[in-house]
């Protein structure tokens, strides 16, 4: 069949060219569905099939027989780089975007008990794993192709060991314009080795479709299956990187896909969670900085050191990219809801017991009233209650709790 040309376009793509092109497949490992225990290897027969169907985006008559099932263009990254591309299940992609909280996409399904950090998915690189607290799945997707193939896990624990290249927004998205270099990240089938190694490939943006989704890649520099929920990366002028991309679907490995963009889903992603994931705006891309807008990692590729203990590399100063910094002097503009009668806040109080007989709970530290120490005689269920190296009620040596009161025992990694 004709297919279209997958070069550098201005244009955009609209839905009803999208399905002349027959683009369409989405690119999770299986059928549209992820399992957490899904064997890569019995998939591998399937997604031959289901590739040889799927639709070419790139220029030129090709006969089947030659389609490429597995993605081009790219290499292993770096031991430790882009610490923050995460596994799921071992059938997808996604990306930790605030310490408890992977964006990835909604076709992926959402029965993941929880997400891998490490080189690979075998866990043969001393990655680890972090339990999830639950996943969920945008109300509103109904079928990739509409721009909306948005999910998200929040984990049981923060991981704080690796600094956060935040979500792509407000201003920053004018960045956005064809022939823009973005890197592609994930775990997926590829020509240069085995299914379940996170490869990088750089390549550029071609455009936005009517549907606000991005179409990246092509001339065989592309994600493929297994990459689906995984991340797109761009590197801003300061040189700061943001993420913007959800891969999502496209057509034959190679020919380029069709990427869910993270800023349109945000109202939806912070509401649902409870979370702020946007440390420099609002959720709806307004300038908001606060005091977590600074250190975003300006070399997220470059990896060294191993696994949890990787290197970080440069981190940006204050980000301004869209308004000024934060400087630290100033009150922060979104603090949060402040202290009230009835609210179990310590109500400015600080060394004085809250009204929830507590002398700081999860009320009082949202208000940045709690007393200097709280760690020591804040009482609260399933938590440490201040005897690091103890066990806490739920027969663990650091649960959820005890992390939110900073009372963790020095090897709870281990022993948890």
């Amino acid at each position: 069949m004709t297919k279209q040309s997958s070069q550098v376009s201005t244009q955009l793509y609209p839905p009803t060219l999208l399905m002349a092109l027959g683009v369409g497949a989405c690119l999770s490992l299986g059928a549209c569905a992820a399992e957490d225990d899904l064997d890569p290897a019995a998939g591998e027969a399937a997604f031959d099939d289901e590739a040889d169907s799927m639709a070419d985006v790139d220029a030129g008559e090709v006969d089947a027989s030659d389609e490429e099932d597995r993605i081009y263009g790219g290499g292993p990254v770096n031991s430790c780089g882009w610490p923050t591309t995460v596994s799921l299940g071992g059938s997808c992609t996604g990306t930790l975007i605030d310490e408890q909280v992977v964006i990835y996409a909604a076709h992926c399904g959402t029965n993941f008990s929880s997400v891998r950090f490490g080189d690979d998915i075998s866990g043969g690189n001393d990655g680890f794993s972090v339990a999830t607290q639950f996943c969920r799945a945008f109300p509103g997707f109904s079928g990739v192709g509409n721009g909306v193939d948005f999910a998200y896990c929040r984990l049981a624990q923060p991981v704080t060991n690796y600094p956060i290249v935040p979500p792509l927004m407000g201003c920053e998205t004018s960045i956005l314009q064809p022939g823009q270099p973005v890197t592609v990240v994930g775990f997926g089938f590829a020509d240069n080795g085995p299914y379940g190694i996170k490869r990088e490939v750089t390549t550029q943006l071609n455009g936005i479709t009517g549907n606000n989704e991005a179409f990246v890649g092509g001339n065989g520099k592309d994600s493929c299956q297994g990459d689906s929920g995984g991340p797109v990366f761009v590197q801003l002028p300061d040189q700061s990187w943001r993420v913007f991309g959800i891969t999502s679907y496209g057509g034959a490995c190679g020919s380029g896909g069709f990427y869910s963009m993270m800023h349109i889903g945000m109202p939806w992603f912070e509401a649902d969670s409870g979370i702020d994931l946007t440390p420099c705006h609002d959720a709806q891309g307004n300038w908001d900085p606060g005091p977590e807008c600074t250190g975003f990692p300006v070399q997220p590729w470059l990896g060294g050191g191993g696994w949890p203990s990787c290197s970080t590399g440069a981190i940006s100063g204050a980000s301004s990219t869209c308004g000024p910094a934060f400087d630290g002097s100033t009150v922060d503009p979104d603090p949060g809801p402040g202290p009230g009668p009835g609210a179990n806040s310590c109500a400015g109080s600080c060394g004085a017991q809250a009204t929830g007989g507590c002398y700081c709970d999860a009320a009082c530290v949202a208000n940045g009233d709690c007393c200097s120490d709280f760690v020591e005689v804040c009482v609260a269920a399933n938590s440490c209650l201040g005897r690091c190296g103890g066990e806490a009620p739920a027969g663990c040596f650091c649960d959820p709790q005890c992390s939110q009161f900073g009372d963790c025992c020095p090897d709870f990694a281990n022993a948890c």
